[in-house]
C-alpha cells in the first residue's frame, strides 16, 4: 500500500564526520525544526548567528535566510524537520492550544537531559514512522509533530531566559554591515565603497563577513535583493523590469540570472505560482 501522506512533511537523520558548510543560500516556505544529536555548529538565521551544541533544538519561521557552518569539531549528527503550514491546517486549531513561537523568526531552546530523552524518543518515532507504509500515516506524523510542538512550547515557558547570538566583537561588527546592506541594497553598492565606509581593508571587511555569517558579501546582498524581489512580485503589478531596478540590480538580464539562481525558477514563474 502506498503511503497516504501527501501533505508536505520530511524528517531526515544526517551524520557527518568531516568539517562541512552549506555552501548556497537557503530559505524556504515551509517551517524547519533543527534537532543537534552531537557535535557543534554554527547557525545564521535572519541577520544572527548562533552557536549550537548537542541537543539544541532550533525553529526557524518560513521564507527565513539561513545556514549552517563548521564549528568546533567536524563530526556533527542533526536531525531536520520541514513541514508546510497546511500540514497541521485544521490540526492545531481543533486543539486548546498556543503556540505563539511559530509566529517568531528564531526561536533556540537548550532542553534538559529529560527533555532532550522524550524529544528524541519523538524524533526516532518520526523517522521510523515515515519509512513506513501504514494506514494512517498522517494523522501520525500529525500526532506526533503537535507533541514535539507542545513540548517545544513548554521548554520555552520553563526556560529562565532566552539563548542569545553570538556578540563577540567580529559578529557585532559583521551585524553592522547585515545592517547596513539591509538599508542600502536598493543601492549601487561596491566593494570597495563598503569597505570605506566600515574603515577597514575589502580582504578583511569580505574574510570577516564570511567567517561571521557563512556567505560572501555578494551572496548576501543578492539574497536580500532578490527577497525583496519576491514579495514584490506577489503583492503588487509592478513590471517585472522595475522591480529589479528598483531592488539593486543593474540589469533585468542580471536580475533574472540571480533570481532564477536562488528561487529556482524565473521571476515570470514565481509570480504566476505565488498570486
Amino acid at each position: 500500500m502506498p503511503p497516504e501522506r501527501t501533505l508536505p512533511f520530511i524528517i531526515e537523520q544526517l551524520k557527518r564526520t568531516g568539517a562541512f558548510s552549506m555552501d548556497s543560500d537557503h530559505m524556504h516556505d515551509t517551517y524547519e525544526i533543527y534537532y543537534l544529536l552531537a557535535g557543534e555548529r554554527n547557525y545564521y538565521v535572519n541577520n544572527l548567528v548562533y552557536a549550537l551544541r548537542k541537543g539544541d533544538l532550533l525553529f526557524i519561521n518560513r521564507n527565513e535566510l539561513h545556514r549552517t557552518t563548521a564549528k568546533g569539531t567536524a563530526r556533527h549528527e542533526r536531525i531536520l524537520i520541514n513541514f508546510g503550514r497546511e500540514f497541521l491546517a485544521g490540526v492545531i486549531e481543533s486543539l486548546p492550544l498556543e503556540l505563539p513561537f511559530l509566529q517568531e523568526q528564531c526561536l533556540l531552546l537548550r532542553p534538559d537531559d529529560h527533555d532532550q530523552g522524550l524529544i528524541e524518543s519523538c524524533l526516532f518515532t518520526m523517522l521510523e514512522e515515515q519509512g513506513a507504509q501504514r494506514t494512517g500515516q498522517t494523522a501520525y506524523l500529525q500526532t506526533l509533530l503537535v507533541q514535539l510542538l507542545i513540548r517545544m512550547n513548554r521548554i520555552r515557558g520553563n526556560a529562565s531566559e532566552a539563548i542569545v547570538p553570538v556578540n563577540d566583537e567580529k559578529r557585532r561588527k559583521a551585524y553592522e554591515i547585515i545592517d547596513y546592506l539591509q538599508s542600502h541594497y536598493t543601492e549601487k553598492l561596491t566593494l570597495g565603497g563598503l569597505a570605506d565606509t566600515f574603515y577597514i581593508s575589502s580582504t578583511y571587511l569580505c574574510r570577516l563577513f564570511k567567517q561571521s555569517t557563512g556567505f560572501t558579501l555578494i551572496e548576501y546582498l543578492n539574497t536580500i535583493r532578490v527577497q525583496e524581489a519576491q514579495r514584490r512580485l506577489r503583492e503588487t503589478d509592478d513590471k517585472v523590469t522595475a522591480i529589479a531596478g528598483e531592488t539593486g540590480f543593474d540589469s533585468i538580464a542580471h536580475f533574472g540570472r540571480v533570481f532564477k539562481s536562488i528561487t529556482r525558477r524565473s521571476p515570470l514563474q514565481y509570480r504566476k505560482q505565488n498570486r
